[in-house]
Parts: C-alpha cells; sequence; structure tokens
C-alpha cells in the first residue's frame, strides 16, 4: 500500500486511478468500504429515468451517476437518449437490460473501446424469462420485459422496472428502493437510510433499525375501546383512555381474546406490563403481552370505570 498522488497537485502526477482513489472520500461507502454506485436523486429519477420511445425504442432521460470503475467515476447524460431493442421474440417473452457504462482499454480494464456507453443486454425468450447478468464495470438502469406480441415499446404487455440505485455522498443519507435493497447493504453503526416509502432506518450494531414510528391498534378486554400501539425501531408503547363496559375479576392470569398484532409483540420470554387504574382507585389490573402475542390479564374491574392504560416493551 502507498500514499498515492494528490489532484489538483503542482506535480500534475495523479492517473486517473490516484484520481479515482481521491474521489472516494466524497462517495458514501458501506462498512467494507464499497462506494454506493448509483444515480443522483433528483425530481425525474425519483420517477423513472427509462421509458418507452417510437417503434423498438427506449429512451434514457439526462441523468448524473457514480459508476465503479476500479474506483468511482462521474458520469453525466445531459439530454434524453435513445437506445433499441430487437425484435420482439417470435414466442414467449424475454427480459432486456438496459445499462451505462464507461468503457475502457486500458490495464486492469479490457474494454474494446473507451469511453460512455450505453448498452442493451438482450435476454433469451422462455416462458418465465429471467434478467441477464449486468455486464462487468456497468451500471443496470432498468429491465424490460417484452411479450411476442410487441410490435412497439408502447404495445400492451412491455413492462418497464427501473432497477438503478442512488448513490449519495460522503456522511449523507441512502435512499433505496426496497427492504432487499436495504438489507443487502453493510451499514456502519450510526448511517441513515430512508426507503422510497418514507420509512427511516439508523444502522445499529451492523443492522439497520427503524427510525419510522408505526401505528397500530388492539382491542381493551372489557372494552369496547382500543389501546393504541407505537413502534419506533424496536420500542413499542402502549396507551389508552377506556370505558370499561362490564365487571370482571381475575384471581390469576388469565388469556383474553384479543391478540397482539404480528411486529409489535415483546421479544423472548419478556411480559411486557401495562398497567390501569382510575382515579378512586376501584379499578385496578395489570394486562401482560406475551411474545406469542396473546394478552393476560390480571387483577379487577367495574363497569362506566374511566381507565387510564400505558405500557412499554421491547419487539424481537
Amino acid at each position: 500500500m502507498t500514499l498515492r498522488n494528490g489532484f489538483p497537485a503542482v506535480s500534475d502526477a495523479a492517473d486517473q486511478f490516484d484520481i479515482r482513489a481521491a474521489l472516494r472520500a466524497t462517495t458514501a461507502q458501506d462498512a467494507n468500504g464499497n462506494i454506493k454506485t448509483g444515480v443522483s436523486i433528483t425530481a425525474k429519477s425519483l420517477t423513472g429515468l427509462v421509458t418507452a420511445g417510437n417503434g423498438m425504442n427506449s429512451n434514457i432521460a439526462a441523468f448524473d451517476a457514480v459508476i465503479n470503475r476500479y474506483g468511482p467515476v462521474w458520469l453525466s447524460n445531459d439530454g434524453t437518449i435513445s437506445v433499441k431493442h430487437a425484435a420482439a421474440p417470435s414466442a414467449n417473452s424475454r427480459i432486456d437490460l438496459i445499462c451505462i457504462k464507461q468503457n475502457e482499454t486500458a490495464a486492469p480494464a479490457s474494454d474494446p473501446t473507451d469511453g460512455p456507453e450505453a448498452i442493451i443486454v438482450t435476454g433469451t425468450p422462455a416462458v418465465d424469462p429471467v434478467t441477464p447478468a449486468t455486464p462487468e464495470g456497468a451500471l443496470a438502469l432498468a429491465r424490460v420485459t417484452i411479450p411476442s406480441t410487441a410490435t412497439s415499446m408502447t404495445s400492451n404487455g412491455v413492462i418497464y422496472e427501473q432497477l438503478y440505485p442512488f448513490t449519495a455522498s460522503a456522511g449523507a443519507d441512502l435512499l433505496f428502493r426496497s427492504e432487499t435493497e436495504k438489507d443487502a447493504w453493510a451499514p456502519w453503526d450510526g448511517q441513515k437510510c430512508r426507503l422510497l416509502d418514507g420509512n427511516e432506518y439508523q444502522a445499529k450494531s451492523g443492522a439497520w433499525v427503524s427510525l419510522t414510528s408505526i401505528t397500530s391498534q388492539v382491542k381493551m378486554p372489557y372494552s369496547d375501546r382500543y389501546i393504541t400501539l407505537v413502534r419506533v425501531g424496536h420500542i413499542v408503547t402502549a396507551s389508552a383512555y377506556i370505558t370499561l363496559t362490564g365487571n370482571f375479576v381475575q384471581t390469576g392470569n388469565t388469556s383474553v381474546n384479543e391478540t397482539i398484532p404480528d411486529g409489535f409483540r415483546p421479544s423472548g420470554d419478556s411480559r411486557a406490563l401495562m398497567r390501569g387504574t382510575d382515579n378512586s382507585g376501584g379499578v385496578n389490573f395489570y394486562l401482560y403481552g406475551s411474545p406469542n402475542g396473546k394478552m393476560v390479564l390480571n387483577g379487577t374491574g367495574y363497569t362506566k370505570r374511566f381507565v387510564g392504560i400505558s405500557g412499554c416493551w421491547v419487539t424481537a
């Protein structure tokens, strides 16, 4: 290992690999030092860069991107460009992959030419077609399913799916398309991200922990009202202000019919305590949430009593 030539510098000694090594400092990385390749976040990239064009052409809208060619390479497209697909298959369907790439003839790359290129990798027709592999050094933008009945890219049955990930600056929050894409990224502790649906996460001990409040309800026994459950990460809080609709006397722990929704249940063998009482002291009970979702009641209560209830626990 060595200290690489810097840029810009009076020596002017930095080659393309020295410059790419320096650009790593500006690009988000995972816990293993892999850079976050992808397209910059813009209004257009959030809605979809690749769309149907005329005839068998697909259009690629303007974008700025970071690809990985032995280090980050910044690649820009300043206007709509078209790429042409092969004719539709004679039978079944196929999936074409639309990619961008910075070709290089210099080692360690071995491309036949130098320069940027938008390419289509034509898939193999099949009853259940598969997506072709992304070429070495390329960034996949979209895949397009083309049925045998298609005469143009606007024909019925032609399906576009945007694939490109989103890049980010070093230290910035990341944006992922899906839970699957998020979970494939190895975060460093404290790194933050969000999904296209708005859910936010922060990494802790190598795993993503939700920062988004998720709400659910569970019916309160002996009442016509519900307990509100709010989950942030692995912490669930439960609260309610209810009117009891029936007398109850529990001499021991008794399971009741209402259950806590999956995803809000206590972890392990913990028993999450929710305690309720009223101002007169006439109602005093404990309501437990168990890992299997069952609610367990212990205590006594009387009709028409107003009761406040609250609790907190850790989910699995």
